[in-house]
């Protein structure tokens, strides 16, 4: 019985790291699209300042303005990529420790099965020798 709760133990750690994996990804994917956001922002920002030069647009944002905001979202990328970084890597841990975990569900699921395989060859045996034990 021993087998049977260590495979129920694995099965339960498994599907405990599968969740921990998909927030990881969940979390890795919510990065990148504020990584995206931010370029987004930056290439309207960049677009807003050769406006000013352009002759024929009457509007435009102040040079100071435009040039602060991207200040700010260049400490917010390096910061976005700091936790980007982190995020990977908790990912790879994750996956690492899943890959771990099914490996080793599969080494029990084999030791099963040969001791099975043992027990099944010893009763033949036992039957072909009229019942006695070897």
């Amino acid at each position: 019985m021993t087998t049977n709760a260590s495979r129920t133990s694995y099965l339960g750690l498994i599907r405990l790291q599968k969740l921990a994996k998909a927030r990881h990804e969940l979390e890795l994917s919510r990065l990148n699209a504020k990584q995206a956001a931010i370029e987004e922002e930056n290439g309207a920002l960049f677009r807003m300042q050769e406006d000013r030069f352009a002759a024929d647009t009457a509007a435009f944002v102040p040079v100071h303005i435009i040039l602060k905001r991207l200040e700010t979202n260049k400490s917010l990328q390096a910061q976005l990529s700091d936790q980007m970084v982190e995020a990977k890597r908790n990912l790879l841990k994750t996956s690492r420790t899943l890959d771990t975990l099914d490996g080793r569900l599969r080494d029990l699921a084999k030791e099963t099965s040969r001791a099975e395989v043992t027990d099944e060859t010893d009763e033949y045996m036992a039957h072909l020798l009229g019942g006695r034990l070897i």
